[in-house]
């Protein structure tokens, strides 16, 4: 297997750059979730370099999996968001980082996939939960989005409600007119973005919707 160039590792090992420098440069994390962050990067390039099939890298997907939940746990457990935004942390770093710990947890999963760019991020069937217009922009709307947990979209479809399920792709969030976006909704002119599916699955998308988030993370990769 050709780990080293594989998508799904490089944005991987991006977000394990990313998570380090973000958690070297916030106040009231400590010293230890650096330091983890940092070693996580080190066993992601070593599994970059591996050029191991995806049978013999589980040991090493283990012991990155279990640096994320060590960090979480450090964080403060299942209500870190919470803690960290007691302590000043704005809610886009919030995003980031909890971006950034989800695609290093969930890479197992995303490398039994085909290796596509489109799959270096994880892609969910979501539920809309509530919609409503984006305070500073008029041709823009804000969604609560359940993907298995539930994340911010920015669109400007204004078709978009309630109820709908939409395949969601979760990106690097991005701050639009001063609120934060956490994923992207993938629409195709073909079979419409409407889709089946149990929540927080992986959709079936066609070559039109896969192309739409490659776009998105060759950007990031770049």
């Amino acid at each position: 297997m050709d780990t080293a160039s594989d998508p799904r590792i490089l944005m991987a090992e991006k977000c394990s750059r990313e998570l380090k420098n973000i958690l070297l440069n916030s106040k009231g994390v400590g010293k230890e979730p650096p330091k983890i962050a940092e070693e996580t990067e080190k066993k992601i390039i070593a599994l970059k370099y591996s050029y191991l099939d995806f049978e013999s890298m589980k040991p090493m997907l283990e012991e990155i999996k279990s640096e994320m939940v060590k960090l979480l746990e450090l964080l403060g457990g299942k209500e870190w968001t919470k803690k960290v935004k007691t302590r000043g942390m704005d809610e886009e770093k919030i995003a980031r980082i909890k971006f950034c710990m989800n695609i290093i947890y969930n890479l197992d999963s995303r490398l039994k996939l085909p290796p596509d760019p489109a799959y270096a991020v994880d892609i969910r069937v979501g539920e809309v939960e509530s919609v409503w217009k984006h305070p500073n922009a008029d041709n823009l709307k804000v969604c609560n989005v359940n993907v298995g947990r539930v994340i911010t979209v920015i669109t400007n479809e204004p078709s978009v409600k309630e109820g709908d399920k939409i395949p969601v792709a979760l990106l690097p969030p991005a701050e639009l007119r001063g609120v934060v976006s956490e994923g992207m909704f993938i629409f195709s002119m073909q079979d419409g973005s409407r889709k089946e599916g149990r929540i927080g699955n992986l959709p079936y998308l066609s070559e039109e919707e896969k192309n739409s988030v490659r776009k998105e993370v060759m950007k990031y990769l770049r």
